[in-house]
């Protein structure tokens, strides 16, 4: 009685190791395949638009501002944004009677009713 196995039974053996490795190797191509490419990046902030938003940051209250000539949309803590309309002949103070903010040399305030106007840090 012979403990060698007969090559039928050695070939089976061998075919099918070969079939498993070449499964893990493929299996490794491809994830390294996946792994490499490169994401299309996504526009900076503000590219392709005329009307980039700046952030501030007004006695705790969070503004999201885009200036738009005639008008500035801001947005108040993440809400929907509002429209408030230039007044005045210098274009720096927009205001719908209830939400108020003024950009005055470099420096913007803002002001809710009839509240004095805090000061406000980012752009």
């Amino acid at each position: 009685m012979s403990i060698t196995p007969s090559n039928d039974v050695a070939d089976v053996v061998r075919g099918k190791a070969q079939r498993v490795l070449c499964s893990i190797v493929g299996t490794f191509a491809i994830w390294t395949l996946v792994a490499c490419q490169n994401p299309t990046p996504s526009p900076s902030i503000g590219v392709g638009n005329p009307y980039p938003v700046s952030s501030y940051v007004c006695d705790g209250t969070r503004l999201a501002v885009r200036l738009m000539g005639e008008s500035a949309s801001v947005s108040v803590d993440g809400a929907a944004a509002i429209d408030l309309p230039a007044i005045g002949k210098s274009g720096t103070t927009f205001s719908n009677g209830r939400q108020t903010m003024t950009i005055d040399q470099g420096r913007t305030s803002w002001a809710v009713g009839r509240a004095a106007p805090v000061s406000c840090t980012g752009g």
